[in-house]
């Protein structure tokens, strides 16, 4: 099977459409049945989507400058149902991690705790859980700090 390319590139206004897809049918936005706001990221330039043959694979928002720990942090990221598994969010993370590295020596982020593939994904990408927030988001659930050191 021929690998196609992926360009990461920053979010415009015309992906979000495909975007509101990818959160429609990811975790955790599927069981808190909430929607991701772009537009504030996008006019920061802390936006940026995955592209295949002109079609959004997935996208990243994160900020990049220290904003916790001398940290930079993941706010969301998501990948097309269609394509998990081939390597779109791990390039992704990898992107936001350079990006990120150049301001920041660590990077954080929250993860639900119902969401175990996700939690399961930043393990595999090199990140360790540091702490736990019962009820932050929903009650019951709690969300997961996980952190990297990035130099």
């Amino acid at each position: 099977m021929k690998k196609l390319p992926i360009k990461v590139v920053p979010m415009t206004r015309a992906h979000i459409p495909a975007c509101n897809e990818i959160v429609a049918t990811s975790e955790p936005w599927k069981t808190l049945r909430e929607s991701v706001d772009f537009l504030p990221s996008i006019k920061r330039k802390h936006a940026f989507v995955a592209v295949i043959e002109g079609s959004v694979a997935g996208f990243v928002i994160f900020t990049p400058e220290p904003v916790f720990a001398r940290g930079g942090y993941l706010r969301a990221i998501g990948v097309a149902s269609a394509i998990r598994g081939f390597g779109v969010g791990k390039l992704l993370m990898a992107f936001a991690e350079r990006t990120t590295a150049k301001k920041a020596p660590n990077f954080f982020l929250c993860v639900s705790s119902f969401n175990k593939p996700a939690q399961a994904f930043y393990r595999k990408n090199g990140y360790a859980r540091i702490g736990k927030i019962d009820g932050l988001i929903r009650k019951g659930a709690s969300e997961y700090i996980y952190w990297k050191k990035l130099r």
